[in-house]
C-alpha cells in the first residue's frame, strides 16, 4: 500500500506542476496577442513540458501543495 500512496502523491504533484506550466504557456500566448484556441494543444503541451524542464521548482511547489491538500499525507503516516 505504501508505494501506491507514494505514486498517488507523485502523480498528483506532476499533474499540478504540468497544469501550472500549461497555464503559463497559455498566458504567454495571450501576452503575445495570439489566440490560444488557434494553437494546437499538442504544441501547448510540448511548450509546457519544456517550461517545466526549465523550471523544476514548479514540481517542488506542487509536491508541497499535494501535502497541504492531503494527497501525500498518507505517505508520512505509512513511513
Amino acid at each position: 500500500m505504501r508505494s501506491s500512496f507514494q505514486s498517488l502523491g507523485a502523480a498528483a504533484a506532476m499533474v499540478l506542476a504540468r497544469q501550472a506550466a500549461i497555464a503559463f504557456v497559455k498566458d504567454e500566448l495571450r501576452r503575445r496577442g495570439e489566440r490560444v484556441a488557434s494553437v494546437a494543444m499538442r504544441e501547448i503541451y510540448i511548450a509546457a513540458d519544456d517550461y517545466l524542464r526549465q523550471h523544476p521548482h514548479l514540481i517542488e511547489e506542487a509536491t508541497e501543495r499535494t501535502q497541504r491538500l492531503g494527497l501525500a499525507a498518507q505517505n508520512s503516516r505509512q513511513k
